[in-house]
């Protein structure tokens, strides 16, 4: 995650305009933040969310059309740029001062964004590995269980009912 992180204040310290970088899942949660200037977190934690849910929903509409895959979302306002691109399961965030270089702040998110998403690929893949908990272990565990659990109901109930039918042939 440390590597993130770098990738994320290099962004900031070295691509002259932007003001804000924020990483945040595709559910809208915050991963990382990084500011030029200070901010309540609220709004970073709702930048995180909107910028998740407007790449989402853009990304729905390309394809509805049949844009195929997009990559990156840029919205333009009077005295600023947003940038918003996908990181595989995360969005990286751009907040820019209107004098940015365009061209350079897509380059460098677009590959900030390649970089990290490789680096989410491994973090993930790392997780599972690293998981104790064995999956096929544990289901087998459990069918035989499940298993022992219907044997003995069923022994249990060839018994009652070969005691019903004794009783029966004493009638």
């Amino acid at each position: 995650m440390d590597e993130i992180k770098d990738i994320c204040f290099k962004i900031l310290v070295t691509t002259p305009g932007v003001s804000r970088v924020i990483l945040a899942d595709k559910t809208g949660l915050t991963l990382i933040h990084f500011s030029r200037f200070d901010f309540d977190l609220r709004d970073v934690e709702s930048m995180g969310a909107i910028s998740s849910a407007v790449y989402l929903a853009s990304e729905q509409q390309g394809f509805n059309v049949g844009l195929e895959d997009m990559t990156t979302l840029v919205a333009e306002f009077q005295t600023g740029k947003i940038l918003v691109a996908s990181c595989g399961n995360a969005v990286l965030c751009l907040i820019t001062d209107n004098d940015v270089a365009l061209g350079m702040a897509r380059m460098t998110i677009n590959q900030a964004a390649k970089q990290i998403e490789t680096l989410l690929d491994i973090l993930i893949e790392q997780d599972w590995s690293d998981s104790d908990f064995e999956y096929d272990e544990t289901i087998s565990a459990v069918e035989e269980t499940i298993s022992s659990k219907e044997e003995d109901e069923e022994n249990e109930f060839l018994s009652d009912l070969q005691n019903a039918l004794r009783e029966l042939e004493s009638f």
